[in-house]
This record gives C-alpha cells, sequence and structure tokens, in this order.
C-alpha cells in the first residue's frame, strides 16, 4: 500500500493523545514513545512525518526520518485506543510509508539479511532452506508434499529454525496426533508466509510468497492450514484475500484448534499442571484480528487445564502491551524490542505468576531473551507447551 492509496487519512488526526495511554486506565500504550519519549515516536507524531513525507517537506533521505517510522512495533494498540478518526489505518499509513522508503531505495541496513535471506533460502533468517524440516525430523509425520494430509501443519520461520522453540511445534504436532488429526508438514518445501516482509515495506516479496504459500496450500489439497506463529495466522487471515481469491483450505491458529479438538471430545488435558502462570495476548493474534480476536480461547484452554492457576496482568485483551517482536523491530531495533518486553515481563511478574504463557514464538523469543537481558525470574512458554503437559 503506498503513501497515494492512504492519502485519504493523512489529515485526520486531531493530536488529541488519546493513543498514548490505555483508556479509563491511563498507562502506557505505545512502545516506541513510551521508551523514547519524543512526539515523533508516538503515533500522532508518526502521522506528521507522514504527512510531512507526502508533501515533499521530509526526506526519506534522512536517517533520523526513517529510524523513527521503523521504531514501529505495529502492535495497533493505537488504533485501540483512537478516538478520533484513524481507527484502524494508522499502521496502514506507517507500512505505507516504509513502502515508499523502500521504493526511493532508502533500505535499513538491518533488513538487507532479512531480504536476502528471503530470496535466497525463503526464510527470513537467511538459514539454509535444507534445515528448515530439522525441528521435525525424528517425528513420524506425514509429509504433505508428497502424501495426503487432510490438515497442514504451517511451522513458520521462526520455530523452524529457532532449536530453542522447537518445543513448541513439536508439542503442536504431538496434540493433533494424539486426537487422530490427519496431519502433515511441509519440511525442507515449506517457505516463509511474507507477512514481516510485507510490515517492513517490501510488499513485492510479501505479494511473491503470499501468492506461491497459497498455491502450494490449493494444490496439496488440505482442508485445513493450522499454525502456532501468530504472525502468520494474521497474514494468511487478513493478507491473503487481498492477493488472491480462491482459497480452499480454512486457516486455523493452533490455539483455535486445539478448543476445537478438546471440545469435540478428541483430546482430553486431564494431567495435572500445578501452576501459578499470566496469560499475554499476542497483538496479531488480538487486535490484528479486530473483532475476532482470539482473547477468549486461549483463556479458556488454559483454565481447562487441571492445576492452572490463571492470574491476569493489568493491560490484556485488546488492551495488552506488546512484548516487542513486531514489525521487524526485534530485527532492526533490538534495544527497543528489549526494553519493551521487559515492561510486559515486570507486569507479569506484578501478578505472582511463576510463569508467562503466550500464543505466538516471536513473543516467546523476545520474552526469553529479555529474561536473560534482565534476570528476570519468570518461566516463559507457548500454549501448546503447557497443553501438552497436560497430555
Amino acid at each position: 500500500m503506498s503513501l497515494e492509496d492512504v492519502k485519504q487519512w493523512l489529515y485526520g488526526c486531531s493530536r488529541c493523545g488519546t493513543c498514548k495511554d490505555v483508556l479509563r486506565i491511563f498507562v502506557p500504550s505505545c512502545p516506541a514513545g513510551e521508551k523514547y519519549q519524543f512526539e515523533s515516536f508516538f503515533p500522532s507524531g508518526q502521522m506528521a512525518i507522514a504527512r510531512a513525507v507526502n508533501e515533499g517537506i521530509l526526506s526519506l533521505e534522512d536517517d533520523d526520518i526513517r529510524e523513527r517510522i521503523y521504531a514501529c512495533t505495529g502492535c495497533l494498540s493505537c488504533e485501540q485506543q483512537c478516538q478520533v478518526y484513524h481507527h484502524n489505518h494508522i499502521f496502514e499509513i506507517i507500512q505505507a510509508v516504509r513502502e515508499e522508503a523502500v521504493t526511493q531505495g532508502y533500505l535499513k541496513p538491518e533488513y538487507m539479511a532479512m531480504y536476502y535471506g528471503l530470496r535466497g533460502e525463503d526464510n527470513v533468517f537467511g538459514e539454509p532452506k535444507s534445515k528448515r524440516g530439522d525441528w521435525a525430523k525424528d517425528l513420524d509425520v506425514k509429509n504433505a508434499g508428497q502424501e495426503k494430509a487432510d490438515v497442514l501443519y504451517h511451522a513458520g520461520c521462526i520455530l523452524s529454525f529457532d532449536s530453542e522453540l522447537w518445543e513448541v511445534s513439536r508439542s503442536a504436532l504431538a496434540l493433533m496426533k494424539a486426537a487422530g488429526v490427519d496431519v502433515g508438514i511441509m519440511g525442507v518445501e515449506e517457505s516463509c508466509c511474507g507477512g514481516r516482509s510485507y510490515e517492513i515495506g517490501y510488499t513485492g516479496e510479501f505479494t511473491k510468497y503470499a501468492q506461491h504459500c497459497m498455491d502450494t496450500f490449493n494444490a496439496i489439497g488440505v482442508s485445513k492450514v493450522v499454525t502456532s506463529c501468530s504472525d502468520g495466522y494474521a497474514t494468511m487471515k487478513n493478507l491473503y484475500p487481498k492477493v488472491g481469491t480462491g482459497m480452499k483450505f480454512e486457516t486455523l491458529h493452533f490455539s483455535e484448534y486445539l478448543k476445537q479438538l478438546v471440545d469435540a471430545g478428541s483430546l482430553k488435558l486431564t494431567k495435572k499442571v500445578p501452576m501459578k502462570i499470566t496469560y499475554h495476548d499476542p497483538c496479531h493474534l488480538g487486535r490484528h484480528m479486530g473483532e475476532n480476536g482470539l482473547y477468549d480461547v486461549p483463556r479458556e484452554l488454559l483454565k481447562g487445564i487441571p492445576g492452572i492457576e490463571l492470574v491476569e496482568m493489568e493491560r490484556i485483551r485488546e488492551n495488552a502491551w506488546c512484548c516487542g517482536a513486531g514489525a521487524g523491530v526485534s530485527q532492526a531495533n533490538p534495544e527497543l524490542s528489549l526494553w519493551t518486553a521487559n515492561e510486559r515481563l515486570e507486569e507479569a511478574k506484578a501478578t505472582g505468576a511463576e510463569a508467562l504463557v503466550t500464543s505466538c514464538p516471536w513473543c516467546e523469543r523476545n520474552f526469553k531473551d529479555a529474561v536473560e537481558e534482565y534476570g528476570v525470574d519468570i518461566k516463559i512458554y507457548d500454549i501448546a507447551e503447557i497443553a501438552h503437559m497436560a497430555l
């Protein structure tokens, strides 16, 4: 989406400031703005930058300008809080400015590695494609590209290449197989969903991967594509329909599908898991999904596991504080990303929970890194790992 496409939304911000705090409880909502405390890092300042770029007053050649537009984590908290005009459009404007920067050739060096990784190995980390299926190499699971399967489990880039997170995807597969699901994976034939490319302004790369994934899923004849990655889920649900039509498969987040299996009686999570936990709502599973945000599903699953005590943080559901990893910030600005994660960890610790549970590997990775960076005494799990403990 170009600046020309969002031109109609560039002049609606009244600078009322409601985007800066969670309404009614008046606690911070914008990670970049709260971290740097300059107006140009807050959503209202980002709108001013977009207008100035559109009018030729500011140039994207300026490193400081690009630093600001790439500090946004794409959490959409500002859109949730906005009480005036931009509701549902703020990040579209920021993404359009990023696309304009790419179009003009002002590329952020940190993203070049991601770009070439995609071009060469079909993943955002630039890891050898030949290793993409290593997370499941000792598991008895179908190769959906060679053998017919009803359900495809799409691991995504981070769960494929971050060995510290392999337990998430392995737990998800174990739960589906225990429920008798006819499930397969693509292994080395799996590709990036393209979501991160879109958010940093590389829309051409996004379109390529979106079309490839849709064509592949249709061709292998699966009825459902299930993923544990909230970013990938939101990308497939929200962005793929804008690229092409004729999607013959249903996209489900793993927590959503797990709830269906439990409700149908196909899976029983009866083993006691004595643990006091708090739950973090991933932005892409919540606000990015609008009215269809998955807030109740993970909580109902967790409450249904014997021994689990769920306690809530102050900012939850549509008002949740971001983990800090979104929209490429964890790659380009790790200081901001880890600071944002630590703010959430401190909020989680305040509940008295011994563990923080989430439903996105990007969140889990960033929280684990922040635990190590700041020395926070709290465990981090994905909901699939907790559910597997109860199997």
